[in-house]
C-alpha cells in the first residue's frame, strides 16, 4: 500500500512538473475548466440553496411535508386531530403585514414588518428551541387570550438592538399591546424562508390580527392556511397523501361541498424541509432545464481538455516510446498520463470555485441591493457551501479520468521504431481525416452554437414577452399603500378613511387625479385567474376562468385610459351597499367580453360570480392592459368595485401566484396619483396624510416608472445571466480551437517548411490551415441549428412559461443570422492567430529540426 501510495506521489510530482513545462497548455486547460465548471457550479448552487439546502435549525428536516393547496382552520385541525401519520401538524398563514411602534411610545411612529400567523403547534412542528425565553403553548395560546408575539433573530437584532430583555418587552401590533415571550433561533424566519417572517403571532390572536376577522377560524370555506406535517418514522408521502385525502373528502361531504367544486381539492404533499418548497413535476421542470444548460457547457469545457490532451499526446509520442522500449508497461504510463489530466482537471476546479463564489456574490449582492416586488425582505444566498464544494471537486475529478482516458489510451497505442525515429516530429492527424480529434472540433462548435441559440432565445424570449410596456404616460404617477385595518381601524372607520383620502387628495394643488385600487398595476409577475364568472351566450350560461380585480372610481382616467364603451366606477359605486337582488355594476376587459359574450353586446348584460354568488351589471368595456410580466396574452378581467365597507380584499400568495382566500376585513388599498412631475407631488400627498391621521402608516411609495422597474430588473438579470452563459459557450469554443489549431501548426512545422522551400506563398499556407478550420465550423454549425431547435422544443414541453420565451425568440432573424456569424468569427479568428505564425515558419530551420 505505502509502495503504491509512493509511486502516486512520485506521478503526481512529475506530472505538476510536466504542466509547469508547458505553460500555455497548462493555462488554456485549466481556464477551460474553470469556465466550464464554474457555471455549472453556479447553477448547482442555485439548485442547492433554494431546494437542497436544509431548513436552518430545524430538526430532522427531510420529515417535514406541506399540503400544496391551501386549507381552512377546521379541516387542518382534523389534520391534525387524525395522528395517523404524522408525528404533529401546524398551520400557518403568511406572511401578513403588521404595524408594530417598538417602543410603545405615543409619538412613536409605526414601522411595517411581515410576519406569519400560526398555530400554537408551529415551532414544535418544526423542532426548533428557541434562543430566548419560550415559544407558543397550546394549553396557553388560546382564542381569546392576551395577545403574545415571537420575534425573529434578525428583528431581535436590528430593531431591539439585541436587548437581553426583550421577553417581556411589549410591542404595539396593529394597535394593540402583545407581549414578547420568545426570540427564534438565528437564520430562523419561518418555514418557508422565501416567505420570511419577522413576527411570529398565534393564530388565535384575532385581536390583534385583522386578517382573522369574521370568525375565520371556524370557517370551512375559508382556504387560508398553509398545513405542515411532520411524518411519523416509516410513513411515506404517498401514504400521508392517501390517509389525508380520503379524510378531505370525508370533511367535503360533511361540509356538503359540491361535486363540481371538489375539482383540484385532492391532498398532494411536498418537501417542507428545504428554503423553496417545490411539487414534483416544478422539481422535475428545473432540473431537467438546469441538467440541458451544465451538460452542454461541461461537455464543451471537457471537449476542448480532451482535445488537448490529444494534440499534447502527439507531442510527447518520442517520450512515450522511449518509456515503452526500455519496459514500462502501458498501464504504467496510462496511469501517470491520467493523473496528470486530474491535476488539471482539480486545478480547473480550484478555479471554478473562485468563479462560482465571484459570480453568486454578484447575483446576491443585486438581490441585497435591488428594491425586489416582495412582501417580506428576503435574505437571498446562492454563495457556495461545502456540498457544492464537494460536488465542484468530484466533477473535476470524474472530468479528469473520464476525458483523460481516451486520449492516454490512443497516446500510448504506438508503433516503437516509427514513434522513436520521429519523435515529436509525428504530424497530428490532418483536419481532412475523419478522426477523433475532428469530431471533437465539430462538437465544440455544434455545442457552442446550441448555448448561444438556446440562451439567445431565452434572453429574446423573456426580454418580448415579460418586459412590459403599461401602454399609458407614466410620467407623474405615484403609487403609495394604506393599511387602516392594521394601523387599529376597524371596518367602518377604515371605510370611512379610504373614502376621505382621495377626496383631500384631489384638493391639492399639485395632483391632478387620484383614485384607488386592491393592487398596483403590474404588480403581478403571472397574472393568475382568482374567479370564475358565468354569463349568458346564444342562450345558455358560460363559465370562465378570470381575473377578479376591485377598483376604485376613475381608476382608468388616473392612469390616463379611455374606456372602450362605457362608462368608470363612481364616488356612489363604491359606497353602495349591494341589496339582496341588485346587481353591482362591472367593467370587462376586451378578452373577457369576448369570452364571456362572444360577438354579443356585453354593455347592459349581467354577469355572475360563481363562488360568492353576486351578480353584476356591465357597464363599460377597457381596452387590455397586460396584467403580469409573464402573461404571454391578455387574461379575461373583471373589474369590480372596490366597496370600501364589505369589500374583503385577498391576500397574495408568494409561493404561486395563486389567490389563497378572503378574510373578513380588507388588509388595505393601494393609491393611485396623478400628479405633477417631481418631488412637490408627493411632499403634498405626505402632508396631507399626515394632518388626516399621524399615526397612520404610509408605505411602498413608488412612482409607476419605479413599479416597472423593480420588476423589469428581475428579467434583466435573467437576460444578464443566460447572455452570459452564451458567451461563455463562445469563449470556450474560441479558447479550444485556438488551443488545438495552435498545437496543429507547431506540429505541423516541417510540412510547412517544406511547402514553403518548394514555393508555395505565405497566403497559400494561411489559407490551407484556415481551410480546415473553417470545414469543421461549417460541419458544426450545421449540427449546431439542428440540436438547438431540438433541444428547444423539447423545453418547451416543459412548461408555458418556457414555451412562450421560447416561442418569442426562436423567430428572430437577426439572432438566427447573428449567432452563428458570431460564432464563426470568433472561431475562425481562434484559428487565424495561430496560423498566422505558420506563416512566418523558416523553411531552412524548419528542415533543420530533426
Amino acid at each position: 500500500m505505502l509502495r503504491y501510495l509512493s509511486e502516486l506521489w512520485r506521478d503526481a510530482v512529475y506530472g505538476a512538473r510536466m504542466l509547469a513545462n508547458a505553460p500555455g497548455f497548462t493555462a488554456v486547460g485549466i481556464l477551460s475548466l474553470t469556465l466550464g465548471i464554474g457555471v455549472c457550479s453556479v447553477f448547482f448552487s442555485q439548485i442547492n440553496a433554494l431546494v437542497l439546502r436544509p431548513l436552518p435549525q430545524a430538526r430532522e428536516p427531510e420529515a417535514l411535508v406541506a399540503l400544496e393547496t391551501l386549507s381552512s382552520y377546521p379541516y387542518f385541525e382534523q389534520y391534525r386531530d387524525h395522528g395517523g401519520v404524522a408525528e404533529s401538524t401546524t398551520a400557518f398563514t403568511g406572511p401578513v403585514p403588521i404595524s408594530m411602534v417598538v417602543d410603545g411610545a405615543g409619538t412613536a411612529k409605526a414601522e411595517r414588518v411581515f410576519g406569519h400567523l400560526v398555530s400554537p403547534e408551529y415551532f414544535d412542528t418544526i423542532g426548533v428551541t428557541p434562543a430566548m425565553g419560550r415559544f407558543f403553548r397550546p394549553d396557553t395560546e388560546k382564542e381569546g387570550t392576551a395577545p403574545v408575539a415571537v420575534v425573529s433573530a434578525r428583528f431581535w437584532s436590528a430593531r431591539l438592538n439585541s436587548d437581553p430583555r426583550a421577553v417581556g418587552r411589549p410591542l404595539v401590533v396593529n394597535g394593540k399591546t402583545a407581549v414578547i415571550v420568545g426570540v427564534a433561533p438565528k437564520d430562523f424566519l419561518g418555514v418557508f424562508p422565501t416567505a420570511p417572517a419577522d413576527v411570529f403571532l398565534p393564530a388565535t390572536s384575532t385581536s390583534v390580527a385583522p386578517e382573522l376577522g369574521s370568525n375565520v377560524l371556524h370557517r370551512r370555506e375559508e382556504a387560508s392556511f398553509r398545513v405542515v406535517l411532520r411524518l411519523r418514522k416509516g410513513v411515506t408521502m404517498q401514504s400521508a397523501e392517501a390517509a389525508l385525502d380520503a379524510l378531505r373528502r370525508h370533511l367535503d361531504d360533511e361540509s356538503a361541498i359540491p361535486e363540481s367544486d371538489r375539482k383540484g381539492r385532492q391532498v398532494r404533499l411536498l418537501p417542507a424541509g428545504g428554503l423553496m418548497p417545490m411539487p414534483a413535476d416544478q422539481r422535475y421542470v428545473t432540473y431537467t432545464f438546469v441538467a440541458v444548460l451544465m451538460a452542454l457547457i461541461l461537455s464543451l469545457a471537457c471537449t476542448n481538455l480532451a482535445n488537448l490532451l490529444l494534440a499534447r499526446a502527439s507531442e510527447r509520442r518520442k517520450e512515450i516510446g522511449i518509456r515503452l522500449s526500455v519496459g514500462a508497461s502501458r498501464f504504467r504510463l496510462i496511469r501517470q498520463l491520467l493523473t496528470e489530466s486530474i491535476l488539471l482537471s482539480i486545478a480547473g476546479g480550484a478555479g471554478s470555485l473562485v468563479f462560482a463564489y465571484w459570480l453568486t456574490n454578484l447575483i446576491s449582492d443585486w438581490f441585497s441591493g435591488t428594491r425586489m416586488p416582495t412582501p417580506a425582505p428576503i435574505e437571498f444566498n446562492i454563495r457556495p457551501d461545502l456540498r457544492v464544494l464537494l460536488a465542484t471537486m468530484a466533477v473535476s475529478v470524474v472530468v479528469g479520468i473520464g476525458f483523460g482516458l481516451a486520449p492516454a489510451l490512443a497516446s500510448t497505442r504506438v508503433d516503437l521504431v516509427p514513434s522513436l525515429k520521429e519523435g515529436g516530429s509525428a504530424q497530428l492527424r490532418g483536419y481532412r481525416r475523419f478522426g477523433l480529434r475532428n469530431l471533437l472540433v465539430a462538437y465544440q462548435v455544434a455545442s457552442s452554437l446550441m448555448l448561444v441559440l438556446i440562451a439567445g432565445f431565452l434572453v429574446l424570449g423573456y426580454d418580448r414577452s415579460a418586459h412590459v410596456d403599461p401602454g399609458f404616460d407614466t410620467t407623474g404617477l405615484y403609487l403609495l399603500q394604506l393599511d387602516p385595518a392594521h394601523d387599529g381601524y376597524n371596518s367602518d372607520q377604515s371605510a370611512g378613511l379610504l373614502d376621505k383620502i382621495p377626496e383631500r387628495l384631489s384638493r391639492l394643488a399639485a395632483v391632478r387625479a387620484v383614485t384607488l385600487a386592491q393592487a398596483a398595476p403590474f404588480a403581478d409577475f403571472v397574472a393568475v385567474p382568482n374567479a370564475r364568472f358565468s354569463a349568458p351566450q346564444s342562450g345558455e350560461d358560460v363559465v370562465r376562468s378570470v381575473l377578479k380585480e376591485p377598483i376604485g372610481a376613475n381608476y382608468f382616467a388616473a392612469l390616463g385610459l379611455t374606456l372602450e364603451r362605457g362608462r368608470e366606477f363612481t364616488r356612489r359605486d363604491l359606497l353602495a351597499a349591494p341589496g339582496p337582488n341588485s346587481a353591482e355594476p362591472a367593467l370587462l376587459n376586451h378578452t373577457a367580453a369576448r369570452e364571456l359574450f362572444g360577438s354579443e353586446d356585453p354593455l347592459g348584460r349581467r354577469v355572475r360570480d360563481a363562488s360568492t354568488k353576486t351578480s353584476y351589471a356591465v357597464i363599460g368595456i377597457a381596452r387590455d392592459l397586460k396584467p403580469g410580466f409573464m402573461a404571454a396574452k391578455p387574461v379575461a378581467t373583471v373589474f369590480v368595485p372596490l366597496n370600501l365597507a364589505h369589500q374583503a380584499l385577498s391576500q397574495t400568495d408568494v409561493f404561486g401566484g395563486m389567490n389563497t382566500g378572503s378574510f373578513g376585513l380588507a388588509p388595505g388599498a393601494t393609491i393611485v396619483i396623478r400628479g405633477n412631475a417631481g418631488p412637490d407631488a408627493m411632499a403634498s400627498v405626505r402632508n396631507e396624510l399626515e394632518a388626516i391621521d399621524p399615526h397612520l402608516t404610509v408605505f411602498n411609495t413608488r412612482t409607476m416608472r419605479e413599479q416597472i422597474g423593480a420588476m423589469n430588473s428581475l428579467i434583466q438579470l435573467s437576460s444578464v445571466f443566460y447572455g452570459g452563459v452564451g458567451v461563455f459557450g463562445l469563449i470556450l469554443a474560441s479558447i479550444g480551437l485556438a488551443g488545438i489549431t495552435a498545437y496543429a501548426v507547431a506540429r505541423r512545422r516541417k510540412e510547412i517548411g517544406i511547402r514553403m522551400a518548394l514555393g508555395a506563398r505565405k497566403a497559400q499556407v494561411l489559407r490551407l490551415v484556415m481551410n480546415e478550420g473553417a470545414a469543421l465550423v461549417a460541419v458544426g454549425t450545421v449540427l449546431g441549428f439542428a440540436g438547438a431547435f431540438l433541444i428547444s422544443r423539447a423545453l418547451s414541453s416543459l412548461t408555458d412559461q418556457l414555451a412562450q420565451a421560447f416561442g418569442a425568440g426562436t423567430g428572430d432573424p437577426l439572432l438566427l443570422i447573428g449567432a452563428p456569424a458570431l460564432l464563426a468569427g470568433l472561431t475562425m479568428l481562434a484559428c487565424y492567430l495561430p496560423a498566422r505564425k505558420s506563416v512566418e515558419v523558416d523553411p531552412l530551420a524548419a528542415l533543420r529540426q530533426e
